[in-house]
């Protein structure tokens, strides 16, 4: 009995079995601590592009249907909108954007103008907002697209929607300028990134404990 008992006991089969059941537990709890740091920062700003589209399909453009910006027509017209969350634990005030300076988007288009600006909840404060310079050259504008949302309250749970029109195909939205101090920037929607990390976490403790026949 004390034989087989040892065996047992020395079995490759066991030692697998209680490092899978290890590793299992650690990675677990691991990905519970990194979703719970993922999901509640002391201070995080998500921010993400909703849409980005063009305003009109390829069969009209270029045709008698056209699209003027201050007279000028816009060859490539895109509607983009963007969203900025205080999806932290605490609110941001606009003494934490460092020297004073503003978030900035770059769109990499020729023009950019705030078609829309809105805020949730009801009763929150609207960002003030800036946009890139542009110039009228002959019957064609130029100059840089970006928008800037200057230092100002965001409260917790607060989002921002800004509708822009820009002129130029579709190019990824990129963050430019981020100076707040102690604030996460994540460039997804709220949970995208821990859905992620949790699900590569699982797919490592499957692979990590194959099933025996």
């Amino acid at each position: 009995m004390e034989m087989v008992a040892g065996e047992w006991w020395e079995s490759g089969s066991w030692w697998q079995f209680a490092i899978t059941i290890t590793a299992g537990l650690a990675v677990g709890a691991l990905a519970a601590w990194a979703t719970m740091r993922s999901n509640n920062p002391k201070r995080k700003i998500n921010w993400w592009v909703q849409s980005n589209t063009p305003l009109m399909s390829e069969q009209f453009a270029g045709g008698n249907l056209t699209v003027n910006f201050l007279g000028i027509p816009v060859a490539s017209p895109r509607i983009v909108e963007i969203v900025i969350a205080n999806t932290g634990r605490r609110d941001i005030t606009a003494g934490m954007f460092h020297n004073g300076e503003a978030m900035k988007f770059d769109f990499e288009a020729d023009v950019c103008t705030i078609l829309d600006l809105t805020t949730s909840p009801g009763g929150s404060v609207l960002p003030s907002t800036n946009t890139g310079a542009w110039s009228v050259v002959g019957n064609q504008t130029s100059g840089e697209s970006w928008l800037e949302i200057e230092p100002s309250l965001l409260r917790r749970g607060q989002s921002v929607t800004v509708t822009v029109l820009v002129d130029g195909d579709e190019k990824p939205v990129r963050c430019a300028g981020f100076p707040l101090v102690d604030v996460e920037q994540v460039s997804v929607p709220p949970g995208v990134r821990s859905r992620a990390l949790t699900e590569a976490l699982t797919e490592l403790v499957i692979s990590a404990a194959p099933i025996r026949r």
